[in-house]
């Protein structure tokens, strides 16, 4: 402890040094800052955003490498999906025709598009009066062929598996239409590739104005108007919250050059953080998009602080000089502004414990942020003002405020019983809470019910076989003899004939696939929440449906003799013979209230078990509904990580802090009580963590402790020459002054995040106010009141 308070007394020592040559040269210092500013804000102009599928993903995630694996093995595309519902409510009559014809062509007008898909060109085998299937398969006729009965061709798109809930609803009132970009090699930039679908989701968008019922969904387009949102919220955040600060600002110190001062240097610290992450090579995804609120709101806090203690200084010695102001300033607050931002950058750091990629970039990138918030608001705040004249007045605190304040001091000395009772039922209701948390979510539900992409994702959802893909992957298990090792030349050129494409096709195969197949769609437990349902069966059931047996030469057969083009939309999607294997593709109803995600993976995954178990085969499913999954199941324990290293690694600041265990415990525990309330509102209201919800616990605790730092550091001081209870008024008119301002104004921050777009955004804003509300509660009134109880016996 010698050596700590010996090393400490050094670093204090060095720091007064440098205090005394900031002030003596403030304008190098400027000119040095500016620097930094405009080669940093270069690269901040840089800084890219991401709302890939890859942003959403577990750290090594084995789900995630086994998906890329998938998708290259059966060339998946990310796709787009537009479905069209005519007034009429009859897809089939001339004019409903005639507008999808209309549409289709306006489509492949758009460059980035390679093609479309849907009842207009899809083939059609069975349509043509008087005709056999091999001059079917020559003529290859559509919907749009002269020689097609309507009639005919309404029944068998009707009844066709690839077409229903894939291109048109079961009702026939909505068609889908499916549409694939084009592959560009010269867009392999991530920031490239997302101006191309920028660019295709405008034009698509720019369509729903021409034809009404028209409804736009895929992934593609998720992840592009979540870009959109971001980026949005990142002008709106910054533009919104800095007139809002400027009139608080001027309110709490009814002086411009405070104002103008604080906003400053948040912009300056704004710029230099972004051009950092974007050197390091960070990007900003849909968590850490609130970074913008966030460094301003904790930026503010400390520059108000350094404000409010410069103005005591002040009031006291009017007659100092305006440098001996600034360095009386910065010695009396950088041990507890270090501490607090210590402490807030203990609250990021603890993200990194959740193993969730976008929340570990995020408590990286604040902790940087905050870090040079600390060093560029003492530099800036220091040698800006330096240069400035005195203030001629000083604003006086709100007679409502300062009444506000002796009740709360008052209540902590006179009525501790009441405040203790009070604090017991709340750890009640937290520990309920925290007993009925759950973590089921939906995509669907990330928006606003107002928003047009949840309109298009609901509509393609319900009518067109869901949104969120599933994968199952049958691998068939080569049997090995090694007890023969004489093999006849017949049962060689035997295995030579079955290795060829054509005796691929075997009954073993074509029996699973029925059997999966049938149980994904008729199960009670699955087909619930299982829309569309494609694999080789569907190829099966096809041909069933024009009367041919789907055995296995018959396929075999088919297999080799359909065009390319045939065989691609039948065959290769469902069946990788090179990799021996089987694959269904699924979409499930996001949408579905009563879904919940791991117990329906769990139990498809027990059942086909169950089903293959006689089988010598491979089963995997994974998909993007997986993925989630994964993401969503893993929040709990992310929670609990992320919480137990913050509340361990700030009870230990708070020991080195205050050099006290009974302070340390008091300081955590008034800040604890408040989070837990938190968590019993999700627990009772059953609103669902997640991704940002879980950071809400490490990020509140992170900035809401500075207030505790700062009222029991004042504290200390006062109590070194007044009486107890006198101590603790004191404290009150002085810094509980600077808590309720930055407070609010952290209130006012977090309250700007529910005018986003994005529902977890709305959430994230919501809790965090009400949990920054209860902390400067709890520090005014339960903090006091175990101060006054406890302290006096340290």
């Amino acid at each position: 402890m010698k050596f700590l308070l010996k090393q400490n007394n050094t670093f204090k020592f060095h720091l007064t040094h440098f205090y005394k040559k900031l002030l003596r040269a403030p304008k190098r210092t400027l000119a040095i800052c500016m620097a930094f500013f405009f080669i940093f804000g270069f690269f901040a102009l840089k800084l890219p955003i991401d709302a890939s599928s890859d942003s959403l993903i577990l750290e090594n995630d084995k789900d995630f490498q086994a998906y890329t694996s998938l998708l290259k093995n059966y060339s998946i595309k990310d796709f787009l999906i537009v479905a069209y519902t005519p007034k009429s409510s009859d897809i089939f009559s001339y004019n409903s025709l005639a507008t999808l014809k209309e549409l289709t062509a306006d489509l492949n007008a758009i460059p980035q598009i390679q093609s479309t898909l849907s009842i207009l060109n899809a083939p059609l085998l069975k349509s043509v009066p008087n005709l056999d299937l091999q001059e079917t398969l020559k003529l290859n006729p559509t919907l749009l062929s002269k020689e097609v009965d309507l009639e005919l061709a309404k029944k068998e798109i009707l009844s066709h598996p690839f077409f229903l809930q894939n291109l048109i609803s079961k009702d026939a009132k909505t068609a889908g239409i499916v549409i694939t970009l084009k592959d560009n090699p010269h867009l392999e930039e991530p920031i490239n590739l997302q101006a191309q679908n920028n660019s295709t989701i405008k034009a698509l968008k720019a369509l729903q104005s021409k034809y009404e019922g028209l409804q736009i969904g895929g992934i593609t387009l998720i992840a592009n108007d979540m870009i959109a949102y971001i980026k949005s919220d990142l002008i709106t955040y910054g533009t919104a919250l800095s007139v809002i600060l400027s009139l608080m600002l001027w309110v709490f110190f009814r002086n411009w050059q405070f104002v103008a001062l604080t906003l400053g240097i948040c912009f300056f610290t704004l710029v230099l953080s972004s051009g950092i992450f974007a050197a390091l090579g960070y990007q900003i995804t849909i968590l850490s998009s609130n970074y913008v609120s966030l460094l301003l709101i904790i930026n503010v806090s400390l520059v108000v602080h350094l404000s409010v203690t410069y103005l005591e200084f002040y009031q006291k010695f009017p007659n100092a000089t305006q440098k001996s102001l600034l360095y009386a300033t910065l010695i009396s607050k950088q041990a507890p502004s270090f501490f607090a931002v210590l402490t807030t950058m203990v609250g990021f750091l603890s993200l990194m414990y959740s193993n969730i990629l976008p929340i570990i970039h995020l408590g990286i990138i604040m902790s940087l942020g905050v870090s040079v918030a600390l060093i560029f608001t003492f530099i800036l705040f220091c040698s800006i003002l330096a240069l400035l004249p005195k203030p001629k007045k000083i604003a006086k605190l709100p007679t409502i405020q300062e009444s506000l304040l002796c009740l709360c001091v008052k209540l902590a000395i006179k009525h501790p019983k009441i405040i203790y009772t009070i604090a017991l039922l709340c750890i009640a209701f937290s520990f309920y809470g925290i007993q009925n948390l759950k973590v089921e979510n939906s995509f669907v539900n990330y928006f606003k019910d107002s928003s047009t992409i949840k309109q298009g994702l609901l509509t393609i959802d319900k009518a067109l076989g869901g949104t969120i893909p599933l994968e199952i992957l049958i691998t068939f298990i080569e049997k090995k003899d090694s007890a023969n090792s004489f093999v006849s030349e017949f049962e060689e050129e035997f295995e030579a004939l079955q290795s060829q494409d054509a005796y691929w096709f075997d009954s073993q195969k074509l029996r699973i696939a029925k059997s999966v197949h049938s149980y994904l769609q008729t199960a009670p437990q699955t087909s619930t929440y299982i829309g569309s349902i494609l694999s080789l069966h569907s190829l099966a059931m096809l041909l069933e449906n024009l009367g041919i047996g789907a055995d296995g030469f018959t396929l075999a057969f088919l297999y080799k003799n359909f065009s390319q083009e045939l065989k691609a939309q039948l065959f290769t999607p469902y069946a990788n013979l090179k990799e021996n294997q089987l694959r269904f593709s699924l979409r499930t109803f996001d949408s579905n209230p009563t879904l919940e995600r791991n117990a329906f993976i769990t139990q498809i995954k027990t059942d086909l078990q169950e089903l293959l178990k006689d089988e010598n085969v491979k089963l995997e499913i994974n998909g993007a509904m997986v993925l989630y999954n994964n993401l969503l199941q893993s929040l709990i324990n992310a929670q609990v990580n992320t919480l137990s290293f913050v509340i361990g690694a700030i009870f230990l600041v708070f020991i080195l802090i205050f050099r006290s265990f009974k302070l340390a415990l008091i300081a955590l525990l008034t800040n604890l009580i408040p989070l837990g309330v938190i968590f019993g509102i999700l627990g009772f209201s059953g609103t669902p963590l997640d991704l940002m919800g879980i950071t809400i616990a490490a990020i509140a605790l992170g900035i809401g402790v500075d207030d505790a730092i700062h009222y029991i550091h004042r504290f200390i001081a006062e109590f070194k020459i007044h009486p107890l209870e006198q101590a603790l008024i004191n404290s009150h008119s002085s810094i509980g002054n600077a808590m309720s301002y930055t407070t609010l104004i952290i209130v006012v921050g977090f309250c700007m995040m529910m005018t986003s777009n994005f529902t977890p955004t709305i959430y994230f804003g919501f809790l965090t106010t009400l949990t920054m509300l209860l902390m400067l509660a709890s520090s005014l009134v339960l903090l006091p009141t175990l101060l006054h109880n406890f302290y006096k016996k340290v």
